[in-house]
């Protein structure tokens, strides 16, 4: 047995939409240190999986387990509060704040309030970059 933690496990996961199967039965162990990559083609449902792991989704069958906790049909703001997140290939920023204030955004979402980032750092604009 292995004395590496076991980080996200995953039990026979699956998700139908009528009479497609999405995802059938899919289970995988990420262990700390590990990098896992889940490929295929599109239409493959990957991104199913990963909408059922980060808790978009419900799951049809199947378990998710973060840390050792069970988090299957959670919503994705219980598990982004477990420090798991998702992003995209696409990203959205907003073109009319500064690098700090968009920052700013993404820590107010995370928090429910205003930081100030480091009061003694300068301003950094769109332009700086």
């Amino acid at each position: 047995m292995s004395m590496v933690p076991t980080l996200l496990s995953v039990e026979n996961l699956s998700k139908s939409y009528g009479g497609v199967h999405a995802v059938r039965n899919v289970s995988f162990e990420l262990r700390a240190g590990e990098i896992l990559a889940l490929i295929g083609p599109n239409g493959a449902g990957k991104s199913t999986c990963f909408d059922m792991l980060n808790g978009q989704i419900a799951p049809d069958k199947g378990r998710i387990h973060l840390l050792g906790e069970e988090t299957t049909g959670l919503k994705p703001r219980a598990i982004w509060r477990l420090v798991v997140g998702r992003t995209f290939q696409i990203t959205a920023t907003f073109a009319t704040m500064t690098v700090r204030e968009n920052v700013q955004v993404a820590l107010v979402s995370y928090r429910r309030r205003l930081f100030d980032l480091v009061s003694s750092t300068p301003r950094l604009g769109r332009d700086d970059f």
